[in-house]
């Protein structure tokens, strides 16, 4: 009789969501926040091996955890309809989950072998939803152990880009990106608080900031071509920008610091992540700058995120900081 009364609570609140035809209503949670919605009969090692993916630390944040990670039951949906970040967890074979991801998701591959997979604004307008439903829970600890890095690799992809988006959507951010690239020839779409701050951009340098914490974009552009574009490139031009323009800031060559080539608003990057230090001023923190190429404007780009907050958690931060960054367009592509 419980489990009948349990199953038949699941079906009313699951029939009681709103439909895709309801107006869908706005996803809330910081950056860094998880809510891991499982089958109350996953074996604790499923979820255990979720939970511990989530929490990988991240190498250049000094190993903060990825997410916060909090577990939601599949028959009270109402108590993750709004959260931001959402990940499904479950079994094909009768489970709460696998009916949520039936009625909810646009692909629910059911019955078929254990993949991750991601949708965007299922429940709320600006909200990730992951799925990782299997035929049985000795499948889905299979697929975490080698597919771990994967998963965190494609949720922050989204997270960043549907953040990105995000802010595009805002009225406010969008005019501040068409006053940018009306003066600049690029664009940018930063939250509400942060001021720009012209720098010497006649020699190519802008940079925006926002104080509590203290969060700055720098953006700098260089005649170039895609060759220009290294590693090397990308950290001397930043060690000699940040000595000319900003208080004689230098990269942390004691802390953790990676170079990797990425895509960036469709174009190959080089990214730099690494840490900040300015020894007269006693300060420091995480960076992160994407170096680019416009072959068709003749430039290079650098877009850089940094961020000073001493005692905070760096990873919902920098992840905010790293979306700004997202929204970056360059002349030819504005709008895009």
């Amino acid at each position: 009789m419980r489990a009948l009364a349990r199953f038949l609570a699941f079906i009313v609140a699951v029939f009681l969501l709103p439909s895709c035809s309801d107006e869908i209503m706005v996803a809330t949670g910081e950056s860094d926040d998880l809510v891991i919605v499982a089958d109350a009969d996953v074996t604790p090692e499923a979820l255990e091996a979720l939970v511990a993916v989530a929490h990988t630390g991240v190498p250049w944040l000094l190993g903060e955890p990825s997410f916060k990670t909090t577990i939601a039951d599949p028959s009270k949906p109402g108590d993750l309809l709004n959260r931001r970040h959402v990940l499904l967890l479950g079994v094909w074979s009768g489970g709460d989950v696998a009916r949520l991801a039936e009625r909810r998701l646009s692909t629910p591959h059911t019955g078929e072998e254990a993949q991750f997979r991601i949708e965007e604004d299922v429940w709320a307008r600006g909200q990730v939803v992951g799925s990782l439903i299997g035929r049985d829970e000795d499948e889905l600890v299979a697929y975490m152990a080698s597919h771990g890095n994967e998963i965190l690799d494609r949720l922050e992809t989204a997270l960043v880009g549907r953040l990105a988006r995000t802010l595009r959507e805002d009225r406010d951010a969008a005019a501040a990106a068409t006053m940018l690239h009306e003066r600049y020839g690029w664009s940018l779409a930063p939250p509400t608080g942060y001021d720009l701050v012209s720098g010497a951009a006649d020699q190519g340098f802008v940079y925006l900031r926002r104080t509590g914490p203290d969060r700055n974009v720098f953006v700098r552009w260089v005649d170039g071509q895609a060759s220009d574009v290294s590693a090397e490139f990308a950290t001397a031009e930043r060690q000699e920008m940040c000595r000319l323009y900003y208080d004689g800031d230098e990269i942390e060559w004691r802390r953790p610091f990676a170079a990797d080539t990425v895509s960036f608003g469709g174009r190959e990057a080089v990214r730099l992540s690494g840490w900040w230090a300015n020894r007269r001023l006693i300060g420091g923190g995480p960076f992160r700058l994407y170096c680019f190429a416009a072959p068709e404007e003749g430039r290079v780009y650098l877009v850089d995120a940094s961020l000073y907050g001493p005692g905070l958690d760096k990873v919902p931060l920098m992840r905010n900081l790293d979306a700004i960054v997202h929204t970056f367009a360059s002349g030819a592509r504005e709008g895009n």
